[in-house]
C-alpha cells in the first residue's frame, strides 16, 4: 500500500492568507474606481493647472457653457484666439454674442471637436468663422493631431474613435490614436508628472481653476487679450537679432515683446511650405459640416506680417489662398472673406494681432457676418 507524504505546515494560516487576498482585491478596485473616476468621469479637474495643455479648452468650453443664445462662434488656433474680441463684437455691434473657440495651436480636428461640443451644450449660432493660418494645410512633420487630442483629452470619448479615422493618415496611426483614446491617462501624463513631484502644489492650484472656471455667468465679459506692443519696433526683422541686442544693453522694456517677435519669427522663416490634400480634404469636410446643421461658414486667412516674403513665400501664399477658395466654392453655403491687410501697427508679432489690429479685425468680421 503506497502512503501518499502529506503537504508541509504552512506558515501563513489560512483565514490571514484569505484576509491579504481581499485586500489587495479591494485596493486593486479603489485604484481602478479612482483611476476611472480621474480619468473617465470629469475627476480630471483636481489635476489641471494654468499650464495644462487642456486649461483653455476647459475655460472656453465653460463660457461656451453660459451663452446659449449665441449667434456666432469662431474656430481657428492663437491668431483666433489672439485676433478675435468678443466684447468689441457685442459692444460694437447689434449686441450679438459672439463665442471665440479658438485655441492655441489648435488644428482641424480640434475645431470640429470644439465644433460639435457646443453643439452639444445646445447652442445653434448662425454662423461659424473659421480663421486659418498658411500652415494648417501644409505638409509637415509635426504631429497635430496627437496635439489636438492632448488639448482634448478632457473631452474625447468614444465617439473619438469613430471621429479620428478620417484624420489618420494610415491603419497604424489610426491604431496609435485610438490607443491614445482609450487609455486616456496616456494624455495626462504631463499632469500625472507634476501630481506626483507636487502633489499639494497640483491640488490646490487644480482648486484655484476650477473654482475659477465654474465663475463664469452671462454677465461675465469675455476673455480677451489685451496686448498693445507692436511689431513694427522689430523692424526690420532681418536685423532682429541686432535689435535685441541693443534693446538689451539698453535694458529697454520693449525687449520682451521684441524676444516673443523672434520667437516665433525664428521658427517661420524660410520654413519648407507644401499643400496638402489630405488636410484640404479635412477642411473641406469640417466645413461641409458645419453647413449641413444649417450654419453658415465664414472663412478668410488670419492676417500676418511678413513684408520680406521669408516666412510665407509668394508662390505658396497665391497656392493657400487659391487653394481655400476652391474649397469654400465646392461647400454649399460657405462664404469666403478677404484677408484683412495690415499694417506692421496692428501686430503684437508677425502672425498675432495685438489690441488695435483685433479690433479692426473684430469690426471687419462683424460687418460682413452678421
Amino acid at each position: 500500500m503506497t502512503m501518499t507524504p502529506e503537504a508541509p505546515p504552512s506558515d501563513v494560516p489560512p483565514s490571514s492568507r484569505g484576509a491579504w487576498w481581499y485586500a489587495g482585491l479591494a485596493l486593486f478596485a479603489a485604484t481602478a474606481a479612482l483611476a476611472i473616476f480621474v480619468f473617465y468621469l470629469g475627476g480630471f479637474s483636481f489635476l489641471l493647472s494654468d499650464s495644462s495643455a487642456s486649461f483653455t479648452v476647459e475655460w472656453v468650453l465653460a463660457q461656451a457653457r453660459v451663452h446659449p443664445e449665441a449667434s456666432a462662434i469662431v474656430l481657428g488656433n492663437s491668431t483666433a484666439a489672439e485676433g478675435f474680441r468678443p466684447n468689441w463684437f457685442k459692444s460694437h455691434g447689434t449686441g450679438a454674442v459672439a463665442l471665440n473657440l479658438g485655441v492655441p495651436s489648435g488644428w482641424i480636428y480640434l475645431w470640429q471637436r470644439m465644433f460639435e461640443t457646443v453643439l452639444g451644450y445646445g447652442i445653434r449660432p448662425r454662423s461659424a468663422i473659421v480663421m486659418l493660418t498658411p500652415e494648417i494645410v501644409s505638409s509637415t512633420d509635426f504631429d497635430f493631431l496627437l496635439n489636438d487630442l492632448a488639448m482634448l483629452k478632457t473631452v474625447v470619448g468614444a465617439r473619438d474613435l469613430v471621429s479620428l479615422a478620417p484624420y489618420a493618415a494610415s491603419p497604424r496611426h489610426y491604431v496609435d490614436y485610438a490607443v491614445d483614446v482609450v487609455a486616456r491617462p496616456v494624455l495626462f501624463r504631463a499632469e500625472m508628472r507634476d501630481f506626483v513631484t507636487h502633489p499639494i502644489g497640483r491640488l490646490r492650484e487644480a482648486k484655484h481653476v476650477h473654482d475659477w472656471i465654474h465663475t463664469f455667468t452671462r454677465q461675465s465679459p469675455m476673455i480677451e487679450t489685451d496686448n498693445k506692443a507692436s511689431v513694427c519696433e522689430a523692424e526690420p526683422l532681418r536685423q532682429l537679432d541686432q535689435t535685441i541686442e541693443k534693446y538689451r544693453g539698453e535694458n529697454n522694456p520693449l525687449l520682451a515683446d521684441l524676444e516673443r517677435v523672434k520667437a516665433g519669427y525664428s521658427i517661420r522663416v524660410h520654413q519648407p511650405l507644401r499643400l496638402d490634400a489630405r488636410k484640404m480634404e479635412l477642411l473641406r469636410r469640417l466645413l461641409a459640416e458645419i453647413s449641413a446643421h444649417h450654419i453658415a461658414p465664414f472663412v478668410t486667412e488670419a492676417p500676418f506680417w511678413d513684408p520680406d516674403f521669408d516666412q510665407y513665400p509668394e508662390a505658396y501664399r497665391n497656392q493657400f489662398s487659391a487653394a481655400v477658395r476652391r474649397i469654400v466654392e465646392s461647400v454649399p453655403g460657405a462664404v469666403y472673406l478677404p484677408k484683412l491687410d495690415v499694417d506692421c501697427t496692428m501686430m503684437l508679432d508677425t502672425v498675432h494681432l495685438n489690441r488695435k489690429g483685433g479690433e479692426i479685425f473684430t469690426e471687419y468680421l462683424g460687418s460682413r457676418v452678421l
